[in-house]
């Protein structure tokens, strides 16, 4: 029975990305070059008053941790402050932030109503262009330590600087420019780092904000903590199948339900031109392979896969099934999908 106390692989993972955060990326800011925020994490009222600018509200505390979920990691050089949080979700949902008329902001894809994705397939950039791989939710996107779906690039914040161009179709430099002119967000700014804005600050803001995009707490948790009745007959049956005959577990481990490694699915990866992470990694076995999806709070970040291509989790098992997994009776595939429903 899978417990959610089983952290080992998910601390070696945050492990592992603090060894790796000094590393180059393709087409990213190294993290040694993001500017380090000043030692002043919090500008007093007084000082943001006494540079002529609003008086900003109380940020709101920074939420709890789920049940069945670890604290999330920062880095040392972005410790997460409730000020970096209320920042980052303004900035989050700024269409000042992408290119002019585009009306687009890192939430016009990632939207909470739809499990902070986009519900279809394939989205468009602010050009217009259709991105090559599905959007993916970005719920517990803190607890990672690789991005995109191939993973080439680390840590947050480089990935967001990094993402910022091509998505939004704008110049980090411009967009802080346009959004130094607002007083309101040179307050924000002050409180949050005691400077001005700045791409590397912006991008840590959205970063802090990210880390608390958290989903625990579901059925599953409540039942392996010790609620008898917190879930169905039929999701415990389903755990069963989850871990053994379908050897899902192999891969969609807790506490995040992935193993966060890349895997190719063969019924899905019928696109040659899309090397997955071996265009990383170089590595033979990694042509066709995508970064694990987390199995948390599925309901809402329909459709699945890189390519968007299942559009239920009905799909999924029959594209997994297609690949070479054990067939599974209807009963097998109704337990199986009841403790999925109970991730939720």
């Amino acid at each position: 029975m899978i417990r959610p106390t089983h952290y080992l692989l998910l601390a070696l993972a945050v492990a592992g990305c603090k060894a790796s955060d000094k590393g180059e990326d393709v087409n990213t800011t190294p993290a040694e070059e993001i500017d380090k925020p000043d030692t002043l994490a919090t500008t007093p009222g007084a000082e943001i008053a006494d540079a002529g600018l609003p008086t900003l509200p109380k940020a709101p505390a920074l939420p709890k941790v789920p049940s069945g979920l670890p604290d999330t990691p920062s880095p040392d050089y972005n410790p997460t402050t409730a000020n970096k949080v209320a920042l980052g979700r303004l900035l989050f949902s700024d269409s000042q932030l992408a290119a002019a008329e585009s009306g687009f902001s890192c939430g016009s894809c990632h939207q909470e109503s739809k499990g902070f994705a986009s519900g279809i397939s394939i989205d468009k950039t602010a050009s217009g262009t259709l991105n090559q791989r599905h959007t993916p939710t970005l719920r517990n996107i803190g607890y990672h330590t690789e991005f995109y779906w191939d993973g080439r690039t680390k840590p947050l914040e480089s990935h967001i600087l990094g993402h910022w161009m091509g998505q939004l179709g704008l110049d980090p430099k411009e967009a802080t420019a346009v959004i130094a002119a607002d007083p309101a967000y040179r307050a924000h700014f002050l409180r949050a780092f005691g400077g001005k804005p700045s791409p590397d600050r912006a991008a840590e803001a959205i970063a802090s904000y990210l880390r608390t995009i958290r989903t625990g707490d579901s059925a599953w948790d409540k039942y392996e903590a010790g609620q008898a009745d917190a879930v169905s007959a039929d999701a415990i049956a389903g755990a069963l199948i989850f871990n053994e005959r379908a050897g899902c577990a192999t891969c969609h481990q807790p506490p995040l339900y992935t193993d966060l490694g890349y895997h190719s699915i063969k019924a899905v990866n019928r696109s040659a031109a899309d090397v997955g992470r071996f265009g990383t990694s170089s590595i033979a076995a990694d042509k066709g392979a995508f970064k694990t999806p987390s199995l948390r709070a599925l309901a809402t970040s329909a459709p699945y896969f890189h390519n968007g291509g299942a559009a239920n989790l009905g799909e999924v098992l029959d594209a997994k099934e297609a690949s070479g997994s054990p067939r599974l009776s209807p009963i097998e595939r109704r337990q199986l999908l009841a403790f999925l429903q109970a991730l939720n």
